[in-house]
């Protein structure tokens, strides 16, 4: 769970039924997630609701600890505008890796981004912020 960010951070999501999708956390509206596009996840309430959630009453369902002004209301504005186009359905939320064409997550493009970031997978491997198992895996890969 310690790597949960970083590993997300190498893909987006398809929004579907919202139930998988963290509103703020995720990359699911754009390029980046919300919370780094907007200042306004400072303020909110509930950091880690789900798109279906929020997207479950009108108006959506989220809570500021202030009030909103100024550029902050500016920012919730340009949220609430880009949202008028997402419609749930009843499939699942799909997660699209970004690493490879297919956007299915693969071990070699995972291993890939780790070596072109500096690991070196002889003496680094061990250091590196990744499940064990991804470890053991890689050392696995370099015996080979």
């Amino acid at each position: 769970m310690n790597v949960k960010d970083s590993f997300m951070g190498f893909g987006s999501f398809q929004v579907k039924d919202g139930t998988q999708t963290r509103f703020w956390e995720d990359k699911w509206l754009g390029n980046k997630a919300l919370k780094d596009r907007f200042a306004l996840f400072n303020i909110v309430r509930r950091k880690q609701d789900l798109v279906a959630q929020v997207l479950s009453s009108t108006p959506l369902n989220i809570s500021f600890r202030r009030n909103l002004v100024d550029a902050n209301l500016s920012n919730w504005h340009r949220i609430v505008a880009s949202l008028q186009n997402i419609n749930l359905m009843e499939e699942r939320d799909i997660f699209i890796w970004g690493l490879n064409a297919s956007g299915n997550f693969t071990v070699k493009s995972m291993y890939a981004v780790l070596i072109n970031n500096g690991v070196r997978v002889s003496q680094d491997i061990w250091q590196i912020t990744v499940p064990m198992k991804i470890k053991v895996f890689l050392w696995y890969l370099k015996k080979m």
